[in-house]
């Protein structure tokens, strides 16, 4: 028995083969059998990259929130020091709160 060597296509090479599927005018079924695609496979990257509008991305994935703790301002004591909270949002942009 000969084993199935899996190819690894990138987002743009499905684009590519989606292209040609809808100028070929043939089947799912019939498309997938001539390229060697498994037809559940071609079926998910067609939704994939059909399913997101006019953008033509492919759907971010869901990220896991993470709790940020909250930093109560308010109870730090004023007459003994001060003190500064500098966030760096990234791109250059810096958020500065000060007190005391």
């Amino acid at each position: 028995m000969e084993a199935v060597k899996r190819i690894r296509r990138s987002e743009s090479m499905w684009r590519e083969l989606l292209a040609r599927y809808e100028a070929s005018g043939m089947s799912v079924l019939e498309f997938c059998r001539a390229e060697g695609i498994h037809r559940t496979v071609f079926q998910r990257w067609r939704s994939r990259l059909k399913g997101n509008g006019k953008s033509g991305k492919a759907k971010p994935r869901a990220t896991a929130k993470v709790a940020i703790p909250f930093i109560d301002i308010g109870a730090v004591a004023t007459d003994r020091s001060r003190y500064e909270v500098r966030l760096e949002l990234g791109d250059g942009m810096i958020l500065s709160i000060a007190r005391g």
